[in-house]
């Protein structure tokens, strides 16, 4: 073989080569997802929003991992396509933010119903939101319609945005709030799980939540199937027995972090 022809030989090896590494690349882009959330991963939701997810791909031949962020910039780097979805979002999500982060498409499958509960420190009647009126409350900043609401019936100055449901806990604790906003189990968990919480009660629950995930529109081709096996899991019992195996795991986890 000529100089000429070993030099052409080469090159196509090299070509070949590379071409396949780029093939590997996609391949492996496309049977990997990776969603953000704006809750701690320990916390209820993810609990049981991320082996759900992590079936519903798997059964699709893609791996799913989830990585938290603050609950903005988790919405924003979802949104971005950085990120290839969002955890955790209530059904009207859009509605709620003002159709701010128009990359984010809903999977339509409910993954959870969550009821948004009332905690205190002390023998307080609740009826309503507008029973708030004249508390002071901490929630955890996260919760988009939450915050919605509380501006229309506490002035500013009675709102407490915090990071975590602890630190919201602890504030009440320390009579520093007369009223926690959580989402009842939750609450209800922490609030069992910690003795320094021994005098707070759930006093009443105020609204009904539907969560659901959302992916980019990048993956516009596979949502409606991701929603369709997350049915089928609903049918064949495998969802409800995630739901089961962490309710019955998530109080301990908590109480092991103390």
């Amino acid at each position: 073989m000529d100089e000429f022809m070993a030099n052409i030989l080469k090159k196509s090896t090299i070509f070949v080569f590379l071409n396949l590494l780029i093939l590997s690349s996609h391949l492996q882009a496309a049977n990997e997802i990776v969603f953000t959330g704006g809750a701690s991963l320990k916390s209820y939701q993810p609990s049981i929003i991320v082996p759900i997810l992590t079936e519903a791909f798997k059964r699709n031949g893609i791996q799913f991992h989830a990585v938290y962020h603050p609950s903005l910039r988790s919405l924003m780097l979802a949104n971005s396509g950085k990120f290839d979805g969002e955890l955790h979002r209530i059904y009207d999500f859009h509605k709620i933010s003002k159709g701010k982060y128009p990359n984010l498409i809903r999977v339509e499958s409910k993954l959870l119903s969550v009821w948004l509960s009332v905690f205190s420190a002390s023998d307080i009647s609740i009826s309503g939101w507008d029973s708030l009126k004249g508390y002071r409350v901490a929630y955890y900043r996260g919760r988009k319609d939450v915050e919605i609401i509380l501006n229309k019936v506490l002035a500013p100055d009675l709102i407490n945005r915090v990071n975590t449901d602890e630190q919201a806990f602890s504030m009440l604790a320390a009579g520093r709030v007369d009223l926690v906003i959580s989402e009842s189990v939750q609450g209800t968990t922490l609030v069992e799980s910690h003795h320094k919480y021994t005098d707070v009660l759930e006093v009443a629950k105020v609204s009904e939540s539907k969560i659901y995930a959302y992916m980019h529109i990048k993956h516009k081709k596979i949502i409606a199937k991701i929603a369709e096996t997350l049915n089928g899991m609903k049918e064949d019992g495998s969802f409800l027995k995630i739901i089961n195996q962490v309710n019955l795991s998530f109080a301990q986890n908590i109480k092991n972090d103390d």
